[in-house]
């Protein structure tokens, strides 16, 4: 008997949990602007522990392999566990600040190369897509006329357009420039500070795992709290997997597309391989987002090429797709293509372009979440359905 009402209590305790969490997600999407607005105000006080704590995510598994290398060489001097703490966090800094220093001296005088090189070649490319244009028009006349027109209409209306709108609209500019200025001091001001709460972060990451740990235990029975840790767990090794597979394979390809385009001798390599890295770390639209502007970069320049880098860019993304990306990331989402669609959509919809790199790992830890609680269920009504026989 006692079995029976254990068994319904737990019964009662899930469905007033399942209605509890229903009533409170439909409560946060029926004033979701509020809270977004909340969410933002908060996010922007707090940048700086964000900020702080991405990077030290992001640096915790090189310390602690530094960490562990030196402790094993300075274990039997004086204090050397400290001394391997200390300088493992000053590798890892030291190690990310020349990562990011060098991919800056190599990418940025190289981009704004490219940058002011498309600038310098718009009118040319204009008279140049006219020419493409009218070869393959041929003796159509009624196609002739339609792109005169066109390249007429153009070559007319871009001065105007820039007298009329560019140049007045440079003195509104101008005088956003110092809050501009502002914007981008607050931006160094986190930046900074979040580097020395990453610091901070390092060194305490072994404490603060433990104070974490001690207060799951002193809030929740021990079976929930081991039940959490895994849980949280599980989500480290979700977002670390993901997060880094992403960035590595989209690295790979921007190196892979620069080289690809420098032996086609495609125009514009650099500028258009950074935005295809940058916007691969998008999962499944990242490859068309980059896509896009690039062919609309190459065609002013060149339709011929713009069409060969079209052909380029289909195969390198079905050699990401289908061999480099699964060898990278594998199967570690364990999400089928059309929950990797619909998380994208939904984080995209809500958080922007931080939400769909985001997105997939955090709906496959809900989605983790949501079927261990229906396998539960299920056990549960299975072994309710015993005892009732």
């Amino acid at each position: 008997m006692k079995k029976n009402n254990s068994c319904y209590l737990k019964g009662m305790f899930a469905l007033f949990g399942a209605a509890a969490l229903s009533i409170s997600f439909f409560f946060l999407l029926s004033r979701w602007n509020a809270v977004k607005g909340f969410v933002g105000t908060l996010a922007g006080i707090l940048m700086p522990f964000i900020i702080g704590g991405v990077l030290a995510w992001l640096l915790t598994p090189i310390c602690n392999m530094t960490e562990n290398w030196l402790t094993n060489r300075l274990k039997k001097r004086k204090n050397g566990d400290k001394a391997a703490k200390g300088l493992s966090i000053l590798i890892t800094l030291l190690f990310a600040v020349l990562v990011v220093f060098t991919l800056l001296v190599m990418v940025i005088p190289a981009l704004l190369e490219n940058v002011y090189s498309v600038l310098r070649q718009i009118p040319d490319s204009v008279q140049s897509f006219n020419n493409w244009a009218m070869e393959l028009a041929g003796d159509n006349a009624t196609l002739q006329n339609y792109i005169n027109d066109l390249s007429e209409a153009v070559s007319t209306d871009l001065p105007e357009w820039i007298n009329d709108t560019v140049l007045p609209g440079l003195q509104t500019l101008i005088g956003e420039v110092s809050a501009g200025v502002v914007r981008f001091a607050g931006m160094l001001y986190n930046l900074l500070i979040g580097i020395i709460v990453s610091v901070y972060l390092l060194g305490c990451r072994k404490t603060f795992a433990r104070q974490g740990k001690k207060l799951l235990y002193s809030i929740f029975p021990k079976k929930w709290a081991v039940k959490i840790l895994d849980e949280i767990s599980y989500a480290n090794r979700m977002f670390t997997g993901f997060i880094s597979g992403r960035i590595v394979d989209s690295l790979i390809i921007g190196v892979i597309c620069f080289v690809g385009m420098l032996l086609l001798r495609i125009p514009n390599p650099m500028l258009v391989s950074v935005i295809t890295g940058v916007t691969n770390v998008i999962p499944f639209f990242g490859p068309y987002i980059g896509a896009i502007p690039s062919f609309l970069l190459i065609l002013m320049v060149s339709p011929a090429k713009a069409v060969v880098f079209l052909i380029f860019i289909l195969i390198l993304q079905q050699f990401d797709g289908n061999i480099l990306g699964p060898r990278i990331l594998g199967n570690k989402t364990g999400l089928s293509s059309f929950w990797v669609l619909f998380s994208i959509l939904l984080f995209g919809g809500l958080f922007g372009f931080v939400g769909m790199i985001i997105g997939v790992p955090v709906f496959a830890v809900i989605y983790d979440i949501l079927r261990k609680l229906v396998n539960k269920g299920v056990a549960y009504q299975e072994t309710r359905e015993k005892q009732q026989r």
